[in-house]
This record gives structure tokens, C-alpha cells and sequence, in this order.
């Protein structure tokens, strides 16, 4: 039996192509890709004759073409699997497909490279340990706020992945869920027009005028450790003033009282929910 190989390609910057990924995009045959386009135009520009290769697609709506991989993978085939930038696993379609190799117990193998996640990462300058990635978030504006008020309560920093059409929205979130927190926004990470803002509400609108909303972003902040930090009274007014106003019902109030008493919100919201709906 075959393996299936997961590549890595460069977030921007094509220089920053490995030797072993490019060595595989030479020699390998069959290939699946999130955009076939985009992955020939990467092709060409790494002056790799494509020509030979079988290239097929593989995205978040390609599920029913898993038991086909499969299946040729069984047949002896060893398939490479790429998105569009960075690894098919960050915020990409692969993780599908690799658990269904897993339950099939067929070999996966990776060749790694850069990723947007520890990029941003380092560009922050925040506190590497813990670190929490988050994917895209909701596109919810109520979501987005609870989103925020519950990662206020987990040490560590946060990482997230924003689209340019919801960045401004997102940010305004933030700080409606914490106020005196310090936002960290990259742009275009490795490429020319690559920028990083820190962000408070100080100085919110300046950032705004300066910020391009196009490109890809991530976004960070940092909680610190909560046991040694005061509770933040700002944040349970505003849990308590949506609570009032009848938004987030039990699991609102859980947010209030694990705030106030610093224990985790599944706790309170358990214990409430066995005593009866509040």
C-alpha cells in the first residue's frame, strides 16, 4: 500500500519554497489540489513541467472524492495533496481525508514548510507558551462577542485567521469584549506589503485608517495568566448588561459567575443547568 503525502507550499513568498517540497513537486505524479489553477500557476513559476502529471482537485465540497483516493492509494498509487498556501491542514480541507486514512490505515506522511500561524506568531512579539489557533471564527456579530468574552478567560495567546470583508467588524468585537486588550493584525505575512499593527482602543481609529483591508489576515492578543490577574470589571458589565437585556440566557449567565468566581464556564453552566433553567 501507498502513502499519501501532505506538501506545504510557500504563504506568499515563493522563495520560500523548501528543498524537499520542491524536489517532490518535480518527481511526484498524482496531485490533488485546492485551486488546480493556482497550483499550476506555482508550477510554472517554479519552471516545473506539469505537463506529465496527474492533477485533480480537492477542497471543502470534494468529500465524495475520498473513497476514490482511497482506493487508489489500496491500488498501489502515492498521492500528494497541496493547498492554494501552507499546509492543506491549517483552516484547509485536508483533515477529512486524513482521518479517513487513519481509519483505513493507510500511511501519512508530511513535508513541511512555512506557516502563516508561527509567522504571525513571531511578528507579535507575544508570549509563545500556550498558544491557541482558532481557525477562521464566526461570522456572527453576537458570536464573535461571546467568542471573545469566553478566550478572556483561557491563558495564553490567541491566534486567529480573519477575511479583509469582516477584519474592521472583528476588531470592533474585540475590544466590545475587551476593552483594555491589546490586538496584534498581520497582513500579507512574507509577501511585499506584509504589515503588523498593534491595536488598542487608544488609538483604534488611526489603526483603522491605516489598515488595507485586502489580503489575508491573522490576528493575536494575549491573556495572561488568570491566576494572578484582578477579574476585569468591565467585561461582566458588559455580560451582565446582556443578560439583562435578555441575550445568552443560562449560558450568559455561567460567563457572569465563572468570571466573578474564576473557575471554567462548563462548571457553572452544568451545575445551573441541573438546578433547573435560570
Amino acid at each position: 500500500m501507498s502513502s499519501l503525502t501532505l506538501i506545504t507550499l510557500p504563504i506568499g513568498n515563493i522563495k520560500d519554497i523548501t528543498l524537499r517540497a520542491l524536489e517532490t513537486l518535480k518527481t511526484g505524479v498524482h496531485f490533488y489540489a485546492e485551486d488546480t489553477r493556482v497550483f499550476k500557476n506555482l508550477l510554472g513559476a517554479l519552471e516545473i513541467d506539469f505537463s506529465g502529471k496527474l492533477i485533480d482537485s480537492f477542497h471543502e465540497h470534494s468529500e465524495g472524492k475520498i473513497k476514490i483516493i482511497t482506493e487508489k492509494i489500496k491500488n498501489g498509487t502515492t498521492i500528494y495533496l497541496v493547498s492554494d498556501a501552507g499546509s492543506p491542514m491549517i483552516s484547509d480541507p485536508a483533515f477529512p481525508l486524513l482521518k479517513k486514512m487513519r481509519e483505513e490505515g493507510i500511511e501519512i506522511k508530511t513535508i513541511p514548510g512555512v506557516t502563516s500561524v508561527v509567522t504571525a506568531l513571531e511578528l507579535s512579539g507575544l508570549p509563545p507558551q500556550p498558544f491557541h489557533f482558532w481557525g477562521f471564527i464566526s461570522r456572527s456579530k453576537n458570536e464573535r462577542k461571546d467568542f471573545f468574552l469566553e478566550l478572556s478567560n483561557i491563558s495564553g495567546t490567541h491566534i486567529f485567521f480573519e477575511s479583509p470583508h469582516r477584519i474592521f467588524e472583528t476588531v470592533d468585537s474585540f475590544f466590545g469584549a475587551m476593552p483594555d486588550g491589546e490586538l496584534i493584525i498581520t497582513r500579507e505575512l512574507t509577501k511585499i506589503y506584509e504589515s503588523v499593527y498593534r491595536v488598542t482602543k487608544n488609538n483604534l481609529q488611526v489603526v483603522k485608517e491605516l489598515v488595507v483591508d485586502k489580503g489575508e489576515f491573522v490576528a493575536l492578543f494575549h491573556v495572561e495568566n488568570l491566576k494572578h490577574s484582578p477579574m476585569n470589571n468591565s467585561e461582566v458589565v458588559e455580560l451582565v448588561k446582556d443578560y439583562l437585556q435578555g441575550i445568552g440566557g443560562t449560558k450568559k449567565l455561567a460567563k457572569i459567575f465563572a468570571k466573578i468566581l474564576g473557575v471554567d464556564t462548563k462548571t457553572i453552566y452544568d451545575q445551573l443547568s441541573r438546578s433547573g433553567k435560570v
